[in-house]
């Protein structure tokens, strides 16, 4: 059986997702070059979403086919995150064509 988390790891986790809300908002109004806003908000969301999976679904004391679930949804995040930005990233470099 997996040991259960204690009210201070709770309390811990809940005040680390409020400072990184803080911190997400801190990042919005930084005066950051280009594209720097959606890096920084989206490694603070990272981390949080981090956090609720491991601590507030359990799945740090999981067994190994639920990382495996884990693990395969991450790849397939990470696929369609890369076909998103590939598509849009290269969406000028195609001329004016009449009917597109």
């Amino acid at each position: 059986m997996a040991p259960e988390q204690s009210v201070k790891s709770y309390v811990a986790v809940l005040i680390a997702l409020v400072v990184l809300t803080f911190a997400t908002v801190a990042f919005s109004f930084l005066p950051l070059p280009g594209a720097w806003h959606v890096a920084a908000g989206m490694l603070v969301g990272a981390v949080k979403a981090s956090l609720v999976v491991l601590f507030f679904m359990h799945a740090i004391h999981s067994p190994r086919i639920t990382w495996c679930v884990i693990v395969v949804a991450i790849f397939f995040i990470v696929i369609l995150f890369s076909l998103t930005l590939a598509d849009v990233s290269t969406r000028s470099l195609l001329p004016y064509m009449p009917g597109h």
